[in-house]
């Protein structure tokens, strides 16, 4: 063991072999001090732990050979240098060829013990082509270049992995167990779960897979663990700074809304209607987040929990994304409430003044029971007299400053956010566990059908005769375009492209075709939509995905092309445009002409479920996390080690034990749990900070 000189918060340039020009590579990676190094955890691995004698060697399978070096040159080329030796183990000889590196005549020498790590090759002798390896010298260390499971770095120019290793063992050797362990002693005890010391030395140099698994374990344990005390921080912080107050008594006109509705509750609707109903009679604030499959009534939901709180005598607040969608809420509401007396408000950026002016007033002055608008909704001159209810519908499409900046309107009113795309659970509870959560995967009866195709550019004819019958029933039509995110111009291209195809087509041309692509101004891609809502459109080509939560009803096909380019949310989300009326929809996902067999897979799993919730567990298991947590603005850091597809019944176990942690002691004072305390403000130093006292 080298004499230690460096800690976990050392500077990176500090450790012994890095210095200044090697610290601003490492800054690429976002690697500063000693511990972001320890905690560079390896992309992959390689089992090199076959070892045979040479003469065992089989072609094409990857095999570790421990030898002499009895021969060795550098072979200079034009523009380039190799270096060739010739390894021998008593049973044969080797082969050993490593193209553009020269340099290693400085590092190689006649006589040098080696261990090679490669796939040979068998070309008229035994070979091997840029094989790893490590000089052995007459001290006993570990191997950390052959012969083993070798660790394989994320890299970035300038630092091979060879070096990127070596400095690794390095910081373990050094500063590995000075890393301060933010998980309490008696959770590690009760999970089974590693020291970090051990954890950080076995993700990089694992002696076995056993190991390795106990070392991810671990980690990805630690990673979940951190988000949800972050998490049970931010929800116990709100409960004891918040004193709410009671919006749910009793409603003669929800009671009179759900009997005028043009069907029955679902039992998943009136379970979660209880849900709120219980978070509106107590005292404690609401937060919780209602995910619902498309079509599945979260509307509905929504609107009883605001008459109770209207009843109560409070205004409630519904905020959409979109000028759209807050419109087409508004009228929902005013069909839905015809039987009975409610004063609602349409507030949006659009509109003459005189009428944004009465609207303001009518808030201020409580008049406005229910206020439906967009962003608008969180603009300085919009006062409240009496805000007891939040709603904000397509939470993804807001950040937590924007719904906390509609809520911060009131005192401490209840808050309920609304997702329209199914969230698989283990993404929710990491993204949304400060929230209590209800599903509603139930759809209400009485919408139509969608049944869905998938098909190919060679039955484009078909497809298009098939659009034709549609458009001459009088129902309307969508075709979606993928994005191409490297040229927003051949993006239109290709969007004006195919509206002009479909508007000069023989058997499509008698009707009205519109287009919306991503240069189009907001007025007028306002102006297309409304026109395709009243039925003036009766096509709509869209590059862009089609406003979540519109709701055309006489619209009865979907033909989204290319669509192998889609996540299976995406598509289902878009699906769920269709079927909202009472007439037999379909989806025609149109195959591109290169499309692979997997691609096809995804395709047919679409055609072969409505279920939202079980397209997004696939999908996360397929592509990861990171689309759907790029869209969720929480602020979290993306896990490094946890597989969200693959960590549910571990990241259950985190929440528990964070919500527990922090339920004893909620500002972490226990000296048990400085740690903790120190790696939350460390990690999350943007969200946390402390109490001079505490």
């Amino acid at each position: 063991m080298s004499e230690r000189r460096v800690g976990p918060e050392t500077p990176i340039q500090y450790l012994p072999g890095v210095g200044p020009k090697r610290a601003e590579r490492f800054a690429k990676l976002g690697i500063g001090r000693v511990e972001d190094l320890l905690r560079h955890v390896p992309r992959d691995y390689l089992d090199a732990r076959n070892v045979v004698r040479v003469r065992d060697l089989v072609p094409g399978r990857l095999a570790t050979v421990i030898g002499k070096v009895t021969a060795a040159r550098e072979r200079r080329r034009p523009g380039r240098s190799d270096f060739l030796a010739r390894v021998d183990d008593g049973s044969g000889a080797v082969q050993v060829t490593w193209f553009g590196q020269g340099f290693l005549s400085r590092v190689i020498s006649l006589g040098d013990e080696m261990a090679l790590s490669g796939v040979p090759e068998f070309s008229g002798a035994r070979s091997l082509a840029n094989p790893t390896f490590e000089v052995l010298g007459s001290e006993e260390r570990e191997l950390l270049h052959a012969g083993r499971i070798i660790p394989v770095h994320p890299l970035t120019a300038g630092l091979s992995a060879k070096v990127m290793r070596g400095l690794v063992h390095t910081a373990l050797e050094q500063a590995g167990d000075l890393v301060e362990d933010p998980l309490p002693g008696e959770l590690r005890s009760e999970r089974d779960l590693e020291g970090i010391a051990r954890a950080l030395h076995d993700i990089h140099f694992p002696a076995d897979d056993a190991a390795l698994d106990r070392a991810r374990r671990r980690l990805a344990y630690e990673e979940l663990f951190l988000v949800q005390a972050l998490l049970a921080l931010r929800r116990a912080r709100r409960e004891a700074q918040s004193s709410g107050f009671v919006t749910a008594v009793g409603s003669e006109r929800a009671r009179a809304f759900v009997r005028g509705l043009p069907f029955r509750l679902t039992s998943a609707q009136k379970r979660i209607v209880g849900e709120i109903l219980a978070d509106q009679r107590s005292t404690k604030p609401m937060q919780r987040l209602l995910v619902g499959d498309v079509g599945s009534g979260k509307t509905v939901v929504a609107l009883i929990a605001a008459l109770h709180a209207i009843e109560a005598g409070y205004q409630a607040a519904l905020m959409a994304p979109t000028e759209i969608l807050a419109e087409q809420h508004f009228h929902t509401v005013e069909k839905l409430t015809k039987d009975f007396e409610l004063t609602t408000v349409l507030l949006t950026g659009r509109g003459p003044l005189a009428g944004r002016r009465k609207a303001l007033a009518a808030v201020q002055s409580g008049e406005a029971e229910l206020v439906v608008g967009t962003h608008a909704l969180i603009q300085g001159g919009v006062e409240f007299k009496r805000l007891g209810l939040v709603i904000v519908d397509e939470q993804h499409r807001f950040g937590v400053r924007q719904r906390a900046s509609l809520a911060g309107k009131g005192e401490t009113p209840d808050v309920l956010v609304m997702s329209a795309t199914p969230i698989p659970r283990s993404l929710a509870l990491a993204c949304f566990g400060d929230l209590d959560i209800s599903t509603l995967d139930e759809k209400p009866p009485g919408r139509g059908r969608v049944r869905t195709r998938v098909t190919e550019e060679a039955k484009r004819e078909r497809v298009y005769e098939f659009l034709a019958s549609e458009l001459t029933a009088g129902r309307q039509i969508y075709v979606v375009l993928p994005v191409i995110e490297e040229s927003e111009k051949a993006d239109l291209r290709a969007a004006t492209a195919t509206h002009d195809a479909l508007s000069k087509h023989p058997l499509l041309k008698r009707w009205k075709w519109g287009l919306l692509h991503g240069r189009l101004k907001g007025e007028e891609r306002q102006r297309v939509m409304s026109e395709f809502a009243s039925g003036k459109i009766r096509g709509l080509v869209a590059t862009t995905v089609v406003e979540v939560g519109v709701d055309v009803a006489n619209a009865t096909v979907m033909l989204i092309e290319q669509a192998e380019r889609f996540g299976l949310a995406q598509l289902h989300q878009l699906r769920g445009r269709i079927g909202r009326g009472e007439h037999v929809s379909t989806c025609i996902l149109m195959a591109g002409p290169s499309i692979g067999p997997e691609a096809q897979e995804r395709l047919r799993v679409v055609a072969s479920t409505q279920n939202g919730f079980r397209l997004a567990e696939e999908d996360l298991r397929l592509r990861g996390p990171g689309e759907l947590w790029g869209t969720m603005q929480t602020g979290l850091p993306r896990f490094r080690v946890a597989d969200l597809a693959k960590d549910a019944a571990l990241l259950g176990e985190a929440q528990a034990d964070a919500r527990a942690v922090l339920g004893a002691d909620p500002e972490l004072e226990h000296a048990e749990h400085g740690p903790l305390r120190r790696a939350l403000s460390a990690r999350f130093h943007e969200e946390v900070s402390w109490s001079p006292t505490g």
